[in-house]
């Protein structure tokens, strides 16, 4: 089921998809998408994001992922041999994950899912502009080495990958301090933002910034 969100500036459509329910989301603002995560692994479920995309008579401009794991980039490739003007974009330290089904993760799970060589390699504080609505990337190493939230400050929205949830944060364990690196991260470019921000994570439900600064148990000092 689709949930629809509208903001000043834009537009966000939540399509979870996959075993693992990774949210997909879908940004439209000015006639031009931006596809978030885009989490849709079987036939069925990339026909729907396809069509989805379709019904929405936009240009798809971006497929951005928050991070290099399998269940985030399942339809890079078939997005981009679909809207082929379209651009893969993600941060230069999880380029590699979308070519490799081992350091994606998808190979445990006895898949090989893979993406199309990303276009964009973003960088901390670099912005993607997407109609009116302009996202700046804000690099939060910790899940993976190269794990992003990306900002809509005029928006009020934040989408923070599996970094920060609504009431837990994300695992992080695969290099040294990468858990307390995260925390940090979280408090110093998340915790920031204005307390009605609301947080559109990897999984599961949405939130606030202020509700996770108070109940968010990870964060509490």
């Amino acid at each position: 089921m689709t949930e629809k969100f509208a903001f000043e500036n834009a537009e966000v459509y939540v399509l979870p998809f996959g075993p693992l329910e990774t949210n997909c989301y879908v940004l439209k603002s000015g006639g031009e998408i931006a596809v978030i995560d885009p989490s849709a692994q079987t036939a069925p479920e990339k026909e729907e994001l396809i069509s989805f995309l379709q019904s929405l008579n936009g240009n798809v401009k971006f497929i951005i992922n928050t991070h290099g794991h399998f269940d985030h980039i399942a339809a890079n490739k078939i997005l981009k041999d679909s809207f082929k003007e379209s651009k893969i974009a993600v941060h230069e330290k999880d380029g590699e994950m979308l070519l490799s089904s081992k350091l994606n993760g998808s190979v445990n799970f006895g898949l090989n899912i893979v993406s199309d060589e990303p276009d964009i390699l973003l960088k901390d504080k670099g912005t993607l502009k997407v109609g009116d609505a302009k996202l700046e990337v804000l690099h939060i190493p910790g899940h993976t080495k190269g794990s992003i939230a990306l900002y809509n400050e005029k928006g009020g929205f934040v989408f923070t990958g599996d970094t920060l949830f609504a009431g837990t944060v994300g695992i992080a364990k695969n290099f040294k301090n990468a858990f307390s690196e995260m925390i940090k991260g979280i408090k110093e470019k998340l915790l920031v933002l204005p307390d009605e921000t609301v947080i559109f994570p990897g999984h599961n439900e949405e939130s606030t910034i202020g509700e996770e600064k108070r109940h968010n148990p990870f964060l509490q000092d």
